[in-house]
C-alpha cells in the first residue's frame, strides 16, 4: 500500500478511495448481475453500496482511534487478544492472495474476446502459470516498481470508464439508439446472488479509511470522505448497467464482455479491440499492484511473535519477503487453476467477511476503553452497528456451502500454523 505524508488533501483521499473500489469487476460483471437480478439489478446494485457504506462507517471508527498500520487484524487483536487477531490477519492475506488470482482470472476472460484460444483449458492454465511465474519474477527484485504499476493501470481504467460514459452519450445524441431495445423488465431468478456479486465490486472500501487516518484531522474528514467514494462508486456501478443494458438490450444477458460489447455496438471491431487492451492492462495492473502488497502483509504478521513461522519475514538482497512471495505466489497459482471467476469473487467477499466481523465486533467491545482516544463516533450509535450486523448476516446467506467449506479449511490452516508456532515460542 502506498505510504502518505501525515495531512493528505481530502480529494486524494477520495481519488485513492475510488480507485481502490473500482476493479475488473465493473467491466465483467453487469450481465451476470442483470440475469440474476432482473428488474431489481439496479436496486441491489444500490443495496450493496450503502451495506458497504455502513461497514466502511466501522472502519473509520477504529482507524480514527487505533493509528497503527495493519487494518482489521490489528483492531480484532487488542480488542480480543492473539489468536482472533492472527485469524482476522490471515484472511486479510487470503484476500489479497485471492484478488490476484480473480484479475488474473479476469485479465484471461478478457483475452479471449481477442483470441478466443484463450478458452481452452490448456492455453488457460499455461497462460495462468505463466503469469504467476512472471509475478513472482517481479516480485523477487523488489517493490519499487508497484506504486507505477498502480498509477498507470488506475489511470487506464479511468479513461475506459470515460470513454464508455462518453461514447453513449454520444452514441445515443446521434439517434443511434433507436435501432435497439432497452433491456426489457426480467423476472428476478436469484436476487441474493445479484446482491453478492454487487457487493465484491465494493470490497475495495476497506482501503479507505487505512489510507484517510494520514488527514491532519480524521474525525472530520473521515465521514466525509468515505461517505463521498462510496456515492461516487455506486453512482458509476448503476450507470454503467443502466449503460449496458441501454446498448445491449436484451442481448446483455448473453454477453461475457459486456463493456466490450458495447463498444463494438457504437464503434465497430476497432472500438471493441481498443476498449478490450485498454480493459487487461487495468485489470492486469491490479494484480501485479496486489502482488506486492499481498506477501508484504504476510511478512508483517510473521514478524509478529508467535503469528506466522519468521521465514515468511526473512528479505532478500533485494528487500523483498522471499517465502511470503513463494506462499502468495503458490496459493494464487492453485486457486486460479482450480476455480472459476465467479467462483474466486465470493471467496475474496468471505475473507473479507471474517474482517468485517472483527472490525464490527472491535468497535463493540472498545467503545468504552478511556485508553483509546475518542475518535469518530457513528451516527446513530450502537443502532448502526446493529443494522450493520444484519446486513453482514445477510451477506453470509449469499455463500455457497463450497464457499464456506473453503473458508473454514483455510481457517483450519492457519489455527495448525499458528499453534505450531506458538509451541516453538
Amino acid at each position: 500500500m502506498k505510504k502518505f505524508k501525515k495531512g493528505i488533501v481530502f480529494p486524494s483521499v477520495v481519488l485513492l478511495g475510488i480507485n481502490g473500489v473500482i476493479g475488473g469487476g465493473l467491466f465483467l460483471l453487469p450481465s451476470t448481475m442483470y440475469k440474476q437480478g432482473g428488474q431489481y439489478v439496479l436496486l441491489a446494485i444500490a443495496l450493496a453500496g450503502i451495506s458497504a457504506t455502513l461497514i466502511a462507517m466501522h472502519y473509520a471508527v477504529m482507524s480514527s482511534r487505533i493509528d497503527e498500520d495493519g487494518g482489521a487484524w490489528v483492531y480484532t487483536k487488542r480488542a480480543f487478544g492473539h489468536y482472533p487477531g492472527f485469524l482476522v490477519g490471515w484472511f486479510g492475506w487470503l484476500f489479497g492472495v485471492i484478488t490476484i488470482s480473480a484479475e488474473t482470472a479476469a485479465f484471461l476472460k478478457t483475452l479471449t474476446g481477442l483470441v478466443p484460444a484463450v478458452g481452452t483449458p490448456l492455453v488457460y492454465n499455461s497462460l495462468a502459470i505463466g503469469i504467476m511465474l512472471l509475478l513472482g519474477v517481479m516480485n523477487y527484485f523488489g517493490t519499487g516498481i508497484a506504486s507505477r504499476i498502480d498509477d498507470a493501470s488506475s489511470l487506464i481504467k479511468i479513461g475506459v470508464i470515460l470513454a464508455v460514459f462518453i461514447a453513449t452519450v454520444v452514441w445515443l445524441l446521434l439517434g443511434s439508439a433507436s435501432q435497439f431495445s432497452i433491456a426489457q423488465a426480467k423476472p428476478v431468478h436469484d436476487f441474493s446472488g445479484a446482491f453478492g456479486n454487487a457487493f465484491y465490486m465494493f470490497t475495495g472500501f476497506s482501503l479507505i479509511p487505512i489510507a484517510a487516518k494520514e488527514m491532519k484531522n480524521p474525525g472530520k474528514m473521515l465521514p466525509r470522505a468515505i461517505l463521498t467514494v462510496m456515492l461516487a462508486t455506486t453512482a458509476i456501478f448503476v450507470l454503467m448497467q443502466v449503460v449496458a443494458m441501454t446498448v445491449l438490450g436484451d442481448h446483455l444477458a448473453g454477453s461475457s464482455l459486456p463493456v466490450a460489447d458495447i463498444f463494438n455496438v457504437i464503434l465497430g471491431r476497432v472500438g471493441r479491440t481498443i476498449i478490450i487492451t485498454g480493459m487487461m492492462l487495468s485489470i492486469i495492473g491490479v494484480a501485479i499492484a496486489t502482488s506486492f502488497n499481498s506477501p508484504i502483509e504476510l511478512a508483517s504478521m510473521a514478524r509478529e511473535r508467535g503469528f506466522l513461522p519468521r521465514e515468511f519475514s526473512r528479505l532478500n538482497r533485494y528487500g523483498a519477503p522471499v517465502g511470503a512471495i513463494l506462499l502468495t505466489i503458490a496459493i494464487s497459482g492453485g486457486l486460479i487453476l482450480s476455480g472459476s471467476y465467479l467462483f474466486l469473487i465470493k471467496l475474496i467477499v468471505l475473507s473479507d467477511f471474517v474482517q468485517y466481523l472483527g472490525t464490527i465486533f472491535s468497535s463493540i467491545k472498545l467503545r468504552g476503553d478511556a485508553t483509546l482516544p475518542t475518535g469518530y463516533k457513528l451516527p446513530g450509535g450502537k443502532w448502526m452497528t446493529y443494522l450493520t450486523i444484519v446486513v453482514v448476516a445477510y451477506l453470509f446467506t449469499t455463500f455457497a456451502f463450497t464457499t464456506v467449506l473453503v473458508g473454514i479449511g483455510f481457517a483450519i490452516l492457519g489455527t495448525i500454523i499458528y499453534s505450531v508456532e506458538q509451541r516453538r515460542h
